[in-house]
């Protein structure tokens, strides 16, 4: 089927999202941001996102997302799809038969991480494909399939690019980092709420069932402090009832589905943003936090494109390693010590700087393959 978009025509890129506002997350924040902000940089965007027929069974709602997909593709000349497989396939399809160039946005890796939920594995991103596990899995080359048909990959950290290097064969040079942005850092005053904030997907790689456990410990002697988990997902109703297992409930607040203005909100008034899953690639509410001088701990295995100081680093299967975290930062002398040494980390991206990447990366990219 030949593109009808008028060859005269200013580039156009349908942005095809699997989450959107109001979903909480990285991706949904990512697709809203591409979607509304290309236009300052001589890009026009559509927008189709898969969350909008989430009502219906998974069957249908792939299969109205792919009608959408095509309907809007026909007036456009890239689509730049923001995940590998259930958005990414049907994106790929369409992209093919109406002589799009596709290319992905990805910011995870679905092979994996369909393990680590599926209590299929306990080892992180690199162990598991380390130790070959991959070789065996049913997602790694339905995403190989997708990947090495993609004319161009964006991935947010090298974490990223050297896995779909090494492991997926994709060729090196179609695959680009752009890097999760971090604001210019504001000076913000200690809140007096003890409030430790996450915002993503409840998933169960998200190790939040390790995290309560541990919190369950230092909730004895920090009786005023709080665990704000934004989001929603299939690991809400165990979380919270482990939460209720362990006498914790009143101070494990669940907020559920929020707009990116209440996690700012929250960012501002907590004492630290905490991302805890066995691999973490490049958390966005992290990176918010860092933006408001907010202190972090992070999983050792990471993607942040800085060199993250050891004391803000933990093993994500060691309760002790995780404790002993929380209580370092939650004394005053130490967590004013966080505060300085993330103001001197070396790295700045702002929203803007993020934005222009991409769009001359598409641009660039689109009129090369002319």
């Amino acid at each position: 089927m030949r593109n009808l978009y008028m060859e005269n025509s200013r580039l156009k890129v349908l942005v095809a999202a699997g989450i959107y506002p109001p979903d909480a997350g990285g991706p949904a924040m990512h697709a809203k941001k591409h979607y509304e902000e290309f236009p300052r940089f001589g890009i026009e965007t559509a927008l189709v996102a898969l969350s909008y027929y989430r009502k219906y069974s998974q069957w249908i709602r792939h299969l109205f997302f792919l009608f959408a997909l095509l309907s809007k593709a026909l007036k456009t000349h890239v689509i730049y799809a923001h995940d590998a497989w259930g958005v990414g396939f049907p994106a790929w399809f369409v992209a093919r038969i109406t002589s799009n160039k596709f290319i992905l946005r990805i910011g995870g890796d679905m092979a994996w991480e369909r393990q680590a939920d599926s209590n299929k594995t306990e080892s992180s991103l690199n162990e598991w494909y380390r130790e070959g596990f991959h070789k065996n899995n049913y997602f790694f080359y339905l995403t190989r399939f997708v990947l090495k048909r993609a004319d161009l990959i964006i991935v947010s950290t090298s974490l990223l690019s050297d896995l779909y290097g090494n492991y997926y064969g994709v060729d090196p040079k179609k695959i680009k980092i752009i890097y999760n942005p971090i604001s210019s850092i504001e000076s913000v005053a200690i809140s007096t709420e003890e409030n430790i904030i996450f915002a993503s997907r409840l998933v169960a790689y998200k190790n939040l069932n390790f995290v309560l456990k541990t919190l369950s410990n230092i909730f004895l002697s920090h009786p005023t402090l709080k665990f704000i988990i934004m989001g929603d997902g299939p690991e809400k109703q165990k979380l919270s009832d482990l939460a209720k297992n362990l006498n914790i409930q009143d101070q494990i607040i669940f907020k559920g589905i929020v707009s990116q203005a209440e996690v700012l909100e929250e960012t501002k008034k907590c004492l630290f943003t905490l991302a805890p899953a066995l691999t973490e690639f490049n958390p966005n509410y992290l990176l918010q936090g860092i933006s408001l001088n907010k202190p972090f701990l992070i999983s050792a295995e990471n993607g942040l494109p800085f060199e993250v100081p050891i004391n803000l680093t933990f093993n994500p299967k060691n309760e002790q390693d995780l404790r002993k975290r929380f209580l370092s930062l939650l004394d005053g002398n130490n967590y004013i010590a966080a505060q300085e040494a993330i103001k001197n980390l070396n790295f700045r991206m702002s929203w803007d700087d993020n934005l222009r990447q991409n769009a001359e990366i598409i641009k660039a990219f689109f009129h090369y393959n002319q």
